[in-house]
């Protein structure tokens, strides 16, 4: 059974100090935002409630920093026996307290995400008021739970921060007919492919990118006539659902006996997860692993890595060798050699031969059964992955990444490493030399290979591309804290004492990730959206009155939940997967669509709007990507139609053919 980790409490007057300072800092780091943002929108000026808002601030922060001094004084002492007697009258809200709490774990991403939610924009407003929530939560559960308050911290801004994580996702559940993002509703529409006959009344093929993701985002689809906002709530549900799933699993795992201490651990892996983020569909290819695999159990096991590599092999092709490499993984932590035996003797390497070699066998077989069974006539679109452009420059801190690919991942993978280290200056465990190298080579393996997926073009704007690898992470570093390893030399694991600033980094990595995601959405009004809505169908139905075509490049998912109706589907040339053609040099491809466009094929065209722009990376950090589509899509499109209507909000454009002069494609 894995020994339980033990965290030494630190000095409270040297964390008071700390604290208040930190406090003190950062509250003069976001009162010095907040007023440069009001001042430059001329709020300061012209509202009384933003100017005492921030005099206000100004006495607040004022106050923290004369106690942050005091703290250096000998009134430390004094200021601790006023907070403790003060958290000691607390306890008489009894369960009042937990009421409380839970009110304000509602109302932080209420704010944050609510009206008021552009003025926590900017960084440090944003943690300052996470910062007060959740001292002021660990207050309410110190006086429920009737304990004390720094062992009630880290509850406090694990909760807080997870809640308002899941809030996010729980934030884009709305009925708004357009798009929220870039690729949103293209997702559904890809769904849709797998139930084409009874959406659209055709069969169409399956998808070519990411098959698992629209798998799973399909479900609602089994509900005739599910809306835009069912699926909106399904694809919310499996972004919160599946990272939580496998935390739990993981927790099961290590069986971790305190229900208090489990809580708190899934809520950390689960912002653990969403660092990169793993994207949901890939998690099965994980969780399966943990589930079923038994070192006494070599089959049962392989089984598992079966399914799970079959699952990966649909999900993307850098995580074929995934579940495999988790099986061996897990044996090689779990499992040493036998006295008098090596680590190269064939009755320790067959398992974990079998899981990776098997593994990689089962999940590239599926895919090939995928794409052989997909419908696609041409299938060449699957190796889109294998001819798109490397920008080997995302690997450094951009305007598109402000951290950059790699100091970001060394910076998540860093407490990690010194847990690691920790871990093996405690006499006797070590894994040994052997083992310890065949860890180390998986781990660099699926870290160079998520470098390289992630300065393909399209992506390096975050770190989810290198999510194999963090998953890899994640497991040895929890086993090697809790001790669910064998230790090369001794048959018992000692208890592992994390240092207080470790604890602090571990903790606050994957939260500070997940407090500064997210922002309001900025929608029109619902007039507004029905006004366009009624303009794109007038347009639409008068093009198919005269027999013509209607493509939509964007907001294809009019089509899919009925939106508009009446309008057969086109199926070729939508904007997510003509993006990726235009990005991996799909020649033929991309040939067809300038053919169909260059003889207006189409009546009337939905997309976003286009522009004649070439830019470089000076300009724009995502100038490759759109000098891909301008060259390729908005380039040939402009030559032969011309607008007919152009909106900012959504940003819609409606395009008709060009009569006179056309291009010569």
């Amino acid at each position: 059974m894995p020994v339980p980790i033990q965290f030494p409490k630190p000095s409270l007057i040297t964390f008071l100090r700390l604290g208040l300072l930190t406090g003190a800092l950062l509250g003069a780091a976001a009162v010095w935002q907040f007023q440069a943002q009001i001042t430059a929108e001329g709020l300061i000026v012209t509202s009384i409630n933003f100017r005492a808002g921030l005099y206000v601030s100004y006495v607040f922060v004022g106050a923290l920093a004369l106690l942050a001094v005091s703290a250096w004084t000998p009134f430390a002492s004094r200021l601790l026996r006023w907070l403790a007697a003060i958290q000691k009258k607390l306890r008489a809200l009894g369960v009042l307290a937990l009421v409380l709490f839970l009110l304000l774990l509602v109302a932080f991403p209420f704010i944050a995400l609510g009206f008021y939610g552009r003025f926590l924009l900017n960084p440090f407003p944003r943690l300052f008021i996470f910062l007060i929530f959740s001292a002021v939560g660990a207050s309410l559960l110190a006086a429920w739970r009737k304990s004390d308050w720094l062992a009630n911290l880290s509850a406090s801004i694990l909760t807080f921060a997870s809640i308002y994580l899941a809030a996010t996702f729980l934030n884009q559940v709305t009925d708004y007919p357009f798009s929220l993002e870039w690729s949103e509703v293209s997702r559904y529409y890809q769904a849709s492919f797998y139930f084409s006959r009874r959406v659209y009344g055709v069969s169409l093929p399956l998808p070519v990118t990411h098959p698992s993701r629209y798998l799973l985002q399909s479900i609602p689809f089994l509900i005739p006539g599910s809306s835009l906002l069912i699926h909106r709530l399904w694809q919310a549900l499996l972004w919160v659902g599946l990272p939580m799933l496998t935390a739990w699993i993981l927790a099961g795992r290590l069986r971790l006996q305190s229900l208090w201490f489990r809580g708190l651990f899934i809520l950390w892996v689960f912002l653990f997860l969403m660092l990169g983020a793993v994207f949901y569909h890939l998690l099965p290819g994980v969780f399966l692993v943990l589930l079923g695999f038994d070192k006494e159990r070599p089959w049962r096991s392989l089984l598992f890595v079966a399914l799970a590599s079959a699952w990966a092999g649909i999900s993307r092709i850098n995580w074929a060798p995934l579940p495999g490499a988790l099986a061996a993984l897990l044996y090689l932590l779990e499992v040493r050699p036998k006295k008098n035996s090596s680590v190269f003797s064939l009755g320790y390497l067959w398992q974990p031969a079998l899981y990776t070699i098997g593994g990689g066998i089962v999940a590239l077989g599926t895919y090939a059964l995928y794409i052989a069974n997909s419908g696609v006539a041409d299938k060449s679109q699957f190796g889109s992955s294998f001819t798109s452009e490397l920008l080997w420059d995302r690997l450094w801190p951009n305007d598109t990444f402000f951290l950059g690919i790699l100091p970001g991942i060394l910076l998540v993978s860093a407490p990690i490493f010194v847990l690691f280290w920790l871990r093996f200056r405690q006499k006797g465990m070590g894994i040994g030399l052997w083992r310890g190298i065949g860890i180390a080579a998986l781990l660099v393996i699926f870290f160079l290979g998520g470098l390289v997926v992630s300065v393909k073009i399209g992506g390096g704007t975050n770190l989810h591309n290198l999510d194999a690898y963090m998953v890899l992470l994640l497991v040895l570093g929890v086993v090697f804290a809790f001790g669910a390893y064998a230790p090369a030399a001794t048959r018992s694991v000692s208890i592992f004492k994390i240092p207080p600033a470790l604890l602090t980094a571990l903790l606050l990595m994957p939260v500070l990730f997940a407090v500064l995601s997210g922002e309001p959405l900025e929608l029109p009004s619902k007039q507004i959206s029905a006004d366009i809505l009624a303009q794109i169908q007038t347009m639409a139905d008068q093009a198919t009155a005269q027999g013509g075509e209607v493509l939509f490049i964007s907001q294809r998912h009019l089509v899919t939940f009925h939106l508009i109706k009446n309008v057969p589907l086109v199926p070729e040339y939508e904007k997510l997967f003509l993006m990726e053609m235009a990005i991996s040099h799909n020649d033929a491809y991309l040939t067809r669509f300038a053919q169909d466009i260059d003889r207006q094929r189409f009546a009337l065209i939905i997309t976003d709007p286009l522009f004649n722009n070439i830019t470089d990376t000076s300009e724009d950090t995502l100038a490759p990507e759109n000098n891909a589509w301008v060259r390729s899509v908005g380039r040939p499109i402009l030559c032969a139609y011309e607008p007919a209507a152009t909106f900012s909000n959504p940003a819609i454009q409606l395009l008709t053919p060009r009569y006179g002069n056309k291009c010569n494609q």
